[in-house]
């Protein structure tokens, strides 16, 4: 089969250089590109199939005349500035463009179904007193003060108040890759979470490649977005308190107030004999089945320790993360993981809407990225059933 050369123009082929990374798209590709833009060579239709592969960069944006200008709004809303959400990478784009569909259909289905609007969005939208948004948060959650004393750790807290959530019809997504491929790791340092607001399928959806504590973080701070009706990118590793827009410094105070009430932390602390700060951290973080850095930055606005303290105990908090990926092996229980991705709510209507002939089983495995089998199973796990 003859070669078949193709004309791209030099401005796309920039562009998608600067999408990605040199390492990923190998040493022969980059040497391949190089030659096209100083025009001594001129790629081929397979060439150009290899790049679009290796960057993921959908094939027909490489014949274009022009750059695309993807619209991607949720960087507006981002906590901290980054050169990350300056230039996203394809991994978070791809995501975010997931959840939109995730979103999409999900408002649709409550629509054509006649389910009424979700009447937590928006409604605390501009109140700023921290008291007033926490209690009221809980009496919407039905969440009492102490009431991480039944669980065991922060993942059965995340899944406590996910669950929570889901009864309010909030979407709660999670993943650490991109869809199901396990080459496209989500990166924490380029962001931790989001938040989509929308009255008929409010979403968060939070990075699974993060530790415990910060998932069960990063979900209070969100679900704080979407009563303050605040689209959010959470990109923040340091649980800052400068720095930020107002809204971040009160949803991050506020998350703080969920998970370690003051008067509790205050009678704790006090109570607490422990000479040695970090060790008292740790215990409190214990109790409270949260991480170190949240205890950290509590003790810190209550002044029971100093910034200097508070950034050690971030930075050990980021070592131990990363040391903990390091050593972390792949596996564990398939269906689990895969269920673990999924709104249970969701995957439900999703169903429901199978059985009834309004979307097929094609479209339901692409918004939930598994195959048929896969799909029975974790849709069955979920509490959906299929006719």
């Amino acid at each position: 089969m003859p070669t078949v050369n193709v004309n791209i123009q030099p401005a796309i082929i920039s562009w998608a250089l600067s999408q990605t990374s040199e390492e990923k798209l190998g040493t022969k590709l980059v040497d391949n590109i190089k030659h096209w833009l100083d025009g001594t060579k001129s790629p081929t239709f397979n060439q150009i199939e290899d790049f679009s592969k290796k960057s993921h960069i959908p094939l027909g944006y490489f014949f274009l005349q022009t750059p695309p200008i993807e619209q991607i709004s949720l960087l507006e809303y981002r906590t901290l500035d980054s050169i990350q959400l300056t230039n996203p990478s394809r991994n978070l784009i791809d995501t975010i463009h997931d959840m939109e569909a995730v979103q999409e259909w999900m408002v649709n289905y409550r629509k054509e179904w006649n389910y009424d609007t979700i009447s937590i969005v928006g409604s605390l939208k501009g109140i700023t007193d921290i008291s007033v948004i926490a209690d009221t948060i809980r009496k919407d959650l039905g969440l009492n003060i102490e009431w991480y004393k039944d669980c065991g750790n922060p993942s059965e807290a995340f899944n406590k108040v996910r669950g929570l959530l889901e009864e309010c019809g909030i979407v709660v997504m999670m993943n650490g890759i991109v869809g199901k491929n396990t080459h496209r790791a989500l990166d924490v340092k380029e962001f931790r979470a989001f938040a989509m607001v929308n009255e008929w399928a409010p979403l968060i959806f939070i990075n699974g490649a993060d530790s415990a504590g910060g998932r069960l973080f990063s979900l209070f701070h969100e679900l704080v977005h979407l009563w303050i009706g605040e689209n959010d990118l959470y990109n923040d590793t340091k649980y800052s308190a400068n720095g930020i827009k107002p809204i971040e410094v009160t949803c991050n105070a506020v998350a703080g107030a969920l998970m370690v009430p003051k008067t509790v932390f205050l009678e704790k602390w006090n109570n607490n004999t422990n000479d040695d700060i970090h060790e008292k951290i740790k215990e409190l973080a214990r109790m409270f089945r949260c991480s170190s850095s949240v205890i950290a930055r509590r003790a810190l606005d209550n002044k029971k320790i100093d910034q200097n303290v508070y950034n050690m105990v971030i930075a050990d908090a980021i070592e131990a993360y990363i040391q903990t990926k390091q050593e972390k092996s792949s596996g564990g229980d398939y269906y689990r993981v895969a269920r673990s991705k999924l709104d249970g709510v969701f995957v439900r209507a999703l169903c429901e809407s199978v059985n009834s002939g309004r979307t097929s089983f094609t479209e339901a495995y692409r918004l939930t990225n598994t195959t048929s089998k896969t799909f029975s199973e974790v849709a069955s796990g979920l509490g959906g059933v299929l006719w």
